[in-house]
């Protein structure tokens, strides 16, 4: 009976740590649509791309580093990327935004053949992270 009870008890645990981080997070994982591919933020970012946001939006930091999500400076950044996909020369960055008005801006790039040129094509600010999904998907098509 101990086992049973150490067992159940033990499963729970580790559910609800999984749960907690993932609701921690604040955002439901994205499935991408097909043909769309995931890229690792910014490492797989052509250069063009990467100038187009640092000039359009300064620094943006990579998922799971600090930054200042709220109007209390820390970092002295305030954007972070949850995850980027591309399709064809369509890339689709989604991030936060920190700040007294926190927010979930998602950008669409198109992204020159070489690499070299980037465009904002799209913008969408989502306040809610339930539908941060659908929106990435909105602007990647």
């Amino acid at each position: 009976m101990r086992l049973l009870f150490a067992t159940v008890f033990t499963v729970t645990a580790i559910f609800w740590l999984a749960a907690t981080f993932n609701v921690a997070s604040g955002f439901q994982i994205c499935k991408q649509p097909p043909g769309v591919e995931e890229r690792v933020f910014p490492n797989d970012l052509p250069i063009g791309l990467i100038n187009a946001i640092k000039d359009k939006f300064g620094e943006i930091v990579a998922p799971g580093e600090k930054f200042d999500s709220s109007d209390k400076v820390v970092t002295g950044k305030n954007r972070r990327a949850i995850f980027v996909w591309m399709r064809e020369r369509r890339w689709v960055i989604a991030t936060e935004h920190g700040g007294l008005g926190y927010n979930n801006p998602v950008f669409a790039f198109e992204v020159s053949a070489d690499g070299l040129e980037a465009k904002l094509v799209a913008e969408a600010i989502v306040l809610r992270t339930d539908s941060l999904c659908g929106t990435a998907v909105r602007l990647i098509e």
